[in-house]
């Protein structure tokens, strides 16, 4: 084979199809949305949960049901009775989490609409309208945490025994989690060790000052043998976290919780100065917060 023919053919600039313009990065995806800190927990530090949502009457008013998870990290399925899921915790992102999830759910209607079934792939390089502009802010329902990823399965059809097999092994490799009862935001979970983790839409700032003053006087703690151990930044919000004692569920720590709750609440009104011991934990506290996305 001779030089030339080796050499590798240019194509004209002209001819170059143009590049793809990269999908703006968001800090806060969700922002705007009535179930923000909901959707946050989803994608973030709950494995298995659902929640009904309702698109606009400009998309037709479909009801359909945002999951965590999909089989093998697909980012939208239809379900053999029809219902449209779209997952949350998906394989690919773009700098926009809210334009993929709306990318997947149009992709979703579109299959839908000519009889497919199954896992349905979007392609989050091109542009597509987010979630708030998708859906009816008014027609979520509640977040519900569940075992396992039974919700992929029609819940009238009768599973195998392979599937329900399946779901059992799944179900056991699953980190438990839990909403701590009477407490917005607040869910607990078993890894190495037992924690509780905090989701809230107060400002940055005012949060870790309230966590500062409370930290200084002794009042973050969620019962016996716990510890606040700070706090990580995910989809734009600052998630605070405890360590709870060895065996500690989220039903032992429910009359603390409140107690901790309300005093957040009433902590982050407090406008007075710093003193110079707050200032020094506050900035304690913001040097080791960790940002995941």
């Amino acid at each position: 084979m001779g030089k030339a023919s080796r050499r590798k053919k240019v194509i004209p600039s002209a001819q170059r199809p143009a590049p793809r313009a990269p999908i703006p990065f968001v800090e806060r995806p969700y922002e705007g949305l009535a179930v923000e800190k909901e959707l946050v927990a989803m994608r973030e530090i709950i494995p298995c949960a659902t929640m009904t949502a309702r698109t606009t009457s400009e998309y037709g008013s479909v009801e359909f049901d945002i999951v965590t998870l999909l089989p093998e990290g697909f980012p939208a399925m239809i379900r053999a009775d029809g219902r449209i899921l779209i997952g949350l915790q998906t394989r690919n992102n773009s700098g926009d989490l809210s334009h993929d999830a709306g990318a997947a759910l149009v992709a979703a209607l579109a299959a839908r609409e000519q009889g497919a079934e199954g896992t349905v792939a979007a392609d989050i390089r091109e542009p597509a309208p987010r979630l708030q502009e998708l859906v009816d802010n008014s027609g979520f329902g509640p977040m519900e945490l569940t075992a396992d990823y039974g919700y992929w399965f029609d819940p009238s059809a009768q599973l195998d025994a392979d599937t329900q097999r399946a779901l059992e092994r799944n179900r056991e490799e699953v980190i438990p989690t839990e909403a701590v009862p009477g407490v917005e935001g607040m869910y607990w979970c078993a890894m190495n060790r037992h924690f509780v983790r905090i989701l809230t839409d107060i400002d940055e700032s005012r949060l870790f000052t309230a966590l500062a003053r409370l930290q200084l006087a002794g009042r973050t703690r969620l019962g016996e043998g716990s510890r606040f151990v700070g706090a990580f930044r995910a989809c734009g919000i600052a998630i605070p976290v405890f360590e709870l004692g060895d065996g500690v569920t989220a039903a032992d720590i429910a009359a603390d919780a409140k107690v901790f709750a309300q005093a957040l609440t009433e902590t982050v009104e407090n406008t007075d100065p710093l003193t110079h011991d707050e200032r020094r934990v506050r900035q304690g506290l913001i040097s080791r917060q960790v940002t995941i996305r």
